[in-house]
């Protein structure tokens, strides 16, 4: 990681913290003091302003598996599946799979593949 990235992801940090301070009122003093700790060691300590970083990509990759899994599930069960549970109340054979008695699955298909059916396949 660049000196730039990690300069990006303190100033991030304490920018974070300064807003954090605005919005809870109760604890902005305390945030503000954060910020401001973890702007100054940042600069005049980078080893631990590096491990500031770390910790705080830790987190991030933490969160980003977290929410990866929950914002997923959650688009899945609330939306995908219940379109699909209509959809096969909805139709008897939706993927032409099952077997009409005493017929094959088999579609026959008669077709002399030609130059132009090979451009531009996808």
């Amino acid at each position: 990681m660049s000196e730039a990235e990690k300069s990006k992801a303190q100033l991030v940090i304490v920018t974070g913290l300064v807003i954090f301070s605005f919005i809870f009122k109760s604890a902005a003093v305390y945030l503000l003091y954060a910020a401001g700790i973890v702007g100054v060691v940042s600069i005049f300590i980078p080893v631990v302003g590096d491990f500031i970083v770390k910790i705080w990509f830790k987190i991030a990759e933490g969160l980003g598996w977290f929410n990866s899994r929950v914002i997923l599930s959650i688009v899945f069960y609330v939306f995908l599946w219940p379109i699909a549970m209509l959809y096969r109340l909805s139709t008897k054979n939706p993927m032409g799979i099952k077997r009409p008695v005493g017929k094959s699955v088999y579609v026959e298909r008669n077709h002399t593949y030609s130059k132009k059916d090979m451009e531009n396949i996808w």
